[in-house]
């Protein structure tokens, strides 16, 4: 078998395995809202929701800014070490909304969650003053111009 080949194989394998959990990053097989949005899981009584949640894991996924807050319930058996799992998978993951989404889902669903709240807030860029787009523009143009003259100078070598 020639090298292109195996070379081919072994990319199209690499591509094929990974499907499973980049699947939520595959355009089309979910969607998320428009504008800023705000998701429960557990009691919806916002009175019953007391004291300091157990779970707090800032993170952002597309133009969404999230904070997640979570408390499990009283009878969980859950441990310190298994929360703070938890915040590490979720700080990990480049699909964090819908990672939070199945975590609290699957927590809920295991009548572990008291109550879990994901609040997101679009991100707006502040804008920038002319003064430093200018700047920005002005240190594109120097490492263009570096950029071409240390490809002349290469150029000239290998001529050599």
């Amino acid at each position: 078998m020639s090298r292109i080949a195996v070379s081919l194989v072994a990319a199209l394998v690499v591509q094929a395995l990974p499907v499973a959990q980049a699947g939520a990053q595959i355009p089309g097989l979910y969607s998320l809202p428009q504008s800023d949005f705000v998701w429960n899981w557990g009691s919806s009584n916002l009175e019953r929701r007391r004291g300091t949640a157990d779970i707090e894991v800032n993170g952002a996924e597309a133009q969404f800014r999230c904070e997640l807050s979570a408390k499990m319930r009283v009878s969980s058996t859950m441990t310190q070490a298994d929360l703070r799992q938890i915040e590490q998978d979720l700080n990990t993951r480049l699909d964090f909304i819908y990672a939070v989404s199945e975590a609290m889902n699957y927590l809920e669903n295991q009548r572990v969650l008291d109550w879990a709240v994901l609040d997101c807030k679009e991100y707006d860029p502040p804008e920038k003053t002319a003064e430093e787009k200018a700047t920005r523009e002005q240190e594109a143009r120097d490492k263009m111009l570096r950029e071409l003259e240390r490809r002349r100078e290469r150029a000239q070598r290998d001529a050599e």
